[in-house]
């Protein structure tokens, strides 16, 4: 059977040893791939590399990368459990909030990894493991209000309505999958698409608009 890329990125920091070198860099890349598979909420792809890269920075010894994967399994176990409830179960805001959070988490390393930076983000991990396990905690007391007020989906408040008869999971998936689609008809890579400029570099462009209507035509693509 053909090896995931996650276990040939396992197998490498194996292989690499010792917490230097290959090994770190072999872990970095089985990170980097987590970003794919999370934002489509594909969490039993994500825990599988996690479970690995943990395995084997323990067998190579690199403490960081063990505690590192370590939260991930957790962020993703939790992420699980809430996504794969019923909208009647009152997980759906949870979801999405703890969704946010984890993204946040997988970018702001992914990113850092695929640009070169030697970073290990261990407490920032560990306090994105501890929100989502916050949110499902709370996602579980509100279930448990919910079945006490009446039948399943009874009780539900706001927007949360318009969603019942569905799992969390497939209505916090659809926006990333649409957002994934228009930046891959723009031609751009749709797992990491080209970062927002500030308007700082905007302005500071030597063919900068010269006045706001310029602005606004720039912002619909229809400036140079």
């Amino acid at each position: 059977m053909q090896a995931s890329a996650g276990q040939d990125a396992a197998l490498s920091v194996r292989r690499g040893r010792g917490s230097g070198g290959g090994g770190k860099a072999a872990f970095r890349d089985s990170f980097v791939s987590l970003v794919g598979p999370a934002g489509l909420l594909d969490m039993a792809k994500c825990s599988e590399t996690a479970g690995m890269m943990r395995r084997a920075a323990l067998e190579s010894g690199y403490r960081a990368g063990a505690r590192m994967s370590s939260a991930l399994a957790c962020i993703f176990a939790d992420m699980a459990d809430m996504a794969g409830r019923p909208v009647e179960d009152g997980a759906l805001h949870y979801t999405s909030v703890a969704f946010r959070h984890m993204m946040a988490a997988l970018y702001d390393t992914a990113r850092a990894y695929r640009t070169g930076e030697d970073c290990e983000p261990v407490a920032g991990l560990e306090d994105a493991r501890d929100s989502v396990a916050r949110l499902r905690s709370e996602a579980d007391a509100y279930r448990e209000a919910l079945r006490a007020a009446g039948p399943p989906g009874s009780a539900l408040a706001g927007l949360d309505v318009w969603y019942r008869g569905r799992i969390c999971g497939d209505v916090v998936r659809k926006g990333p999958e649409e957002a994934r689609a228009r930046q891959k008809e723009r031609g751009n890579d749709p797992v990491f698409p080209p970062e927002p400029r500030s308007i700082d570099e905007f302005l500071g462009d030597d063919d900068a608009p010269a006045s706001s209507a310029d602005m606004i035509d720039s912002v619909r693509g229809k400036g140079p």
